[in-house]
């Protein structure tokens, strides 16, 4: 039986949410983000602070996730940020079938942590972001096996809170996104090692109030601000120095989180962690432009989005309808010029789905990934190559029904 959100369910706040203010709404939305028992102590488990993760979900995708920028040709690896215990869940992928085979969980620091995860040069290597730690998570990945071992001692220093972290495509920058002090910690990596090192002290912004997500081009970083409503656009500089940013203002009771660009790096997308709303920007010479009316794509707030493009040339862009009362994920037709038309059957429901949130499509566009919060599972889909429709959903287990899986990302 479909699992069903409750919005009356009576988990304890850190804060009154009276008045539906954005920081209560986001708060309210971190705590249906965990199975009951794990919402219970969400709040002392964060560091001791409450309301220091801002929110818990991911991440779409460029290629296969929001945070992924440097896609792998193969797909030959899939790896989970699991949240509620501290891991990140390793998968080999069937690159015919796309079916997965668990291998196994890799420590990625405190419980409640994992959230923001990205591949590296050539998808070689593997970052994730831990709020709790303060500190990125950086790792090589065994081509044969996929096991992750550490780059040196295993992490690198960020700011407070980091839920997000993305590299640019040419992956020679990355930047940690930093919900807890509003800042943005810059990185310079290394093309042979993958090993992210500190380019400079953290970026101060007064556009930026609770940065949730970002995906960066070569040239330029963007970021929603789920205390704002906006997404900000800030130049890259030939040493990978952030300039001064500009805001585009999405709506006054916007609640952005995950944002993806297209393949073809003319438009972005970023979903609304409070309602059922994709917003859709064209980057033009860089600096963002709202470009259409938000589009619908069920009845409560999303997570991530990932694009596919088929092997007839049609591309779709699919949503994770995390809150709706009906799991489901949400899939659009990418048009020439970015907008979107939704799929005939959208929302397509599922007895997998459970809180869906992080989502990733294989190189081919054949396969769509979903991580499944509350039920600790990856469900696999096959996608229709002319219509975008999805198949019944394959879960399997990425340890356990608590372990909390966010977002996903591929490796090679």
């Amino acid at each position: 039986m479909i699992r069903s959100a409750n919005k009356s369910d009576g988990r304890p706040y850190c804060e009154p949410t009276g008045g539906g203010s954005r920081d209560s709404i986001r708060l309210a939305w971190v705590l249906r983000l965990l199975p009951t028992l794990a919402t219970l102590t969400l709040c002392g488990a964060l560091a001791g602070s409450c309301g220091r993760s801002p929110y818990a979900i991911v991440n779409g995708s460029p290629t296969p996730t929001a945070t992924i920028t440097t896609s792998p040709s193969v797909g030959n690896f899939l790896y989970s940020s699991n949240f509620a215990d501290g891991k990140v869940g390793v998968f080999t992928r069937n690159v015919s079938t796309g079916v997965l085979a668990f291998v196994g969980p890799a420590g990625a620091g405190s419980n409640k942590g994992p959230m923001g995860i990205a591949n590296g040069p050539s998808a070689k290597f593997l970052y994730v972001a831990n709020s709790v730690d303060n500190n990125v998570r950086q790792y090589k990945i065994n081509a044969t096996t996929g096991k992750l071992a550490k780059i040196g001692s295993g992490t690198i220093a960020a700011g407070n809170s980091p839920q997000w972290i993305a590299v640019t495509p040419n992956a020679q920058f990355a930047f940690a996104i930093n919900s807890g002090d509003g800042t943005i910690t810059p990185y310079t990596v290394d093309a042979t090692t993958g090993a992210l090192t500190a380019n400079g002290t953290a970026f101060s912004s007064v556009q930026l109030k609770k940065p949730a997500a970002a995906v960066a081009s070569n040239s330029w970083l963007y970021v929603t601000d789920a205390t704002k409503g906006t997404i900000v656009s800030f130049p890259i500089g030939g040493t990978g120095t952030l300039g001064p940013g500009t805001s585009t203002s999405i709506s006054g009771s916007a609640v952005p989180g995950p944002v993806i660009m297209d393949p073809t790096g003319q438009f972005v997308y970023a979903t609304d962690q409070n309602a059922g709303l994709v917003y859709y920007f064209t980057v033009g010479t860089g600096v963002l432009a709202l470009a259409a009316s938000p589009y619908t794509t069920s009845t409560a707030g999303e997570a991530g989005l990932a694009f596919a493009t088929t092997s007839l040339g049609n591309k779709f862009l699919y949503v994770a309808n995390q809150l709706a009362a009906t799991p489901s994920i949400t899939g659009f037709l990418v048009n020439g010029n970015g907008s979107l038309s939704l799929l005939s059957g959208a929302p397509f429901p599922d007895i997998s789905l459970g809180q869906p949130t992080g989502v990733a499509v294989d190189p081919t566009g054949s396969f769509l990934y979903v991580a499944n919060q509350s039920k600790g599972t990856i469900s696999q889909f096959t996608i229709d190559p002319t219509t975008g429709a999805l198949s019944a959903g394959a879960p399997i287990s990425t340890e356990s029904a608590s372990s909390g899986p966010l977002f996903l990302a591929l490796g090679q």
